[in-house]
């Protein structure tokens, strides 16, 4: 016999905490479910009840900034194992706790190690999901839900796994996508920086003369000169009120709406978001319809993962139309945000009952055809800063050789 320290809740909301003799731990817990109160908490004792029941809670219940790490990537290739390990047969703790010793991020062998311990203690898998919001989705939570309630568990994560792939492998090609144009437009502007402040002035002084006499294009060179080197912290300063402001008014602000109508207007940029979103709502509502979730308690789920404003008005409007009995395909084609492909796509799925298949399939389309104008943005944004980069450095370069050709021409200096 062992002799356990155990925290438990009532069924009246009262903690209890106390000692239990069992010949091992599964005993134990099937001795404390059976007097109907719900484990906390459960350790053999070592003499120290106190320490052993604090070791049992750090352990269980990792700090959350420490959960947070887990990000969509290792979360994609956590659900991947995770869906493996369920299809090979194992049940859900066995799996937990494999995956769990498998991983090699710290962060997720914590987050398995706390579900693993409520789904022990009786707490079903979706309610530990749904304990760490920063990590699952509300999706995510939904659609283990219920994959738990009609059996199918294992098909449900290997969807979750394809979907979240999907994203994080669009997500790295966009990053990917981005760090030449950063490195260019950060390059281009130290390169214009130096200019301005060291050389400029340097070409300037050794001509000398009145400067009122020189190339207006030069007066305008000397003027930023001068106002950048006696003024360089006012402008960092205002950098960083531009920074701040844009983050607190226009990303989570009121100016929130605006900037998504200005990214959807802009020329391929605006398609490429189109696309995304498209794809984002396809797959999301087809998962959630393929496994029994009504579409107005799907369309309220998928509107909290799309990113554009104007987009999650429109599903709102769309939830609201079928709730009054209306069909997906209307609302959606009229709110002028979505490709005709998906909306003639989701009108034949309404029409012949399979609109679970025909949005999937319409979210690979869409998929493949943001690939594609992603590329085609990444080509044409690198030739448009450079663009603009030459036209910077060309003003530069003719306001010195105008000065050098007035110097010449009438002796300036």
């Amino acid at each position: 016999m062992a002799r356990f320290v155990y925290k438990t809740v009532t069924s009246a909301g009262e903690d209890v905490a106390g000692e239990l003799d069992a010949p091992d731990r599964a005993a134990a817990l099937r001795e404390l479910t059976g007097r109907g109160a719900h484990v906390t908490e459960l350790a053999e004792s070592n003499g120290r009840p106190g320490r052993a029941l604090a070791a049992t809670t750090q352990k269980a219940r990792p700090r959350s900034d420490v959960l947070r790490r887990v990000r969509p990537k290792q979360l994609a290739a956590l659900t991947r194992q995770l869906a493996i390990s369920l299809e090979a047969g194992l049940p859900l703790v066995d799996a937990l706790d494999v995956v769990g010793r498998e991983l090699d991020h710290g962060p997720s062998r914590a987050l398995l190690g706390e579900l693993t311990a409520k789904v022990q203690h009786g707490e079903s898998f979706s309610d530990a999901l749904a304990d760490h919001p920063h990590v699952f989705t509300q999706l995510y939570t939904r659609l283990v839900r219920v994959a738990e309630t009609g059996g199918v568990l294992d098909e449900v994560m290997t969807q979750l796994a394809d979907m979240l792939e999907r994203q994080t492998e669009m997500r790295e090609r966009v990053k990917t996508a981005s760090i030449y144009p950063a490195i260019l437009l950060g390059l281009g502007t130290i390169s214009v920086v130096l200019i301005v402040t060291l050389i400029v002035p340097m070409i300037v002084e050794s001509i000398g003369g009145d400067v009122s006499m020189l190339p207006w294009p030069t007066r305008v060179l000397m003027g930023i000169s001068g106002f950048v080197a006696g003024y360089w912290w006012l402008l960092l300063l205002t950098l960083g009120g531009i920074v701040i402001g844009w983050q607190r008014f226009v990303v989570n602000g009121p100016g929130r709406a605006w900037w998504d109508g200005t990214q959807l207007r802009t020329p391929i940029l605006g398609r490429l978001i189109r696309q995304l979103e498209a794809s984002r709502f396809a797959r999301s509502m087809g998962i959630l319809a393929g496994g029994g979730v009504t579409i107005t308690q799907a369309l309220a789920v998928v509107r909290d993962t799309m990113q554009n404003h104007h987009v999650r008005e429109a599903i709102a409007k769309l939830a609201d139309s079928v709730q009054s009995g209306g069909t997906i395909a209307g609302p959606l084609g009229r709110s002028g945000l979505f490709p005709p492909l998906l909306v003639q796509m989701v009108r034949v799925g309404e029409n012949t009952g399979r609109l679970d298949e025909m949005l999937l399939r319409a979210a690979r389309v869409h998929e493949t055809e943001a690939k594609l104008t992603l590329d085609r943005l990444v080509s044409i944004l690198p030739v448009v800063m450079i663009l603009m980069l030459a036209c910077v450095i060309g003003f530069i370069v003719a306001g010195l050789v105008l000065a050098l050709m007035e110097f010449q021409t009438t002796g300036l200096g």
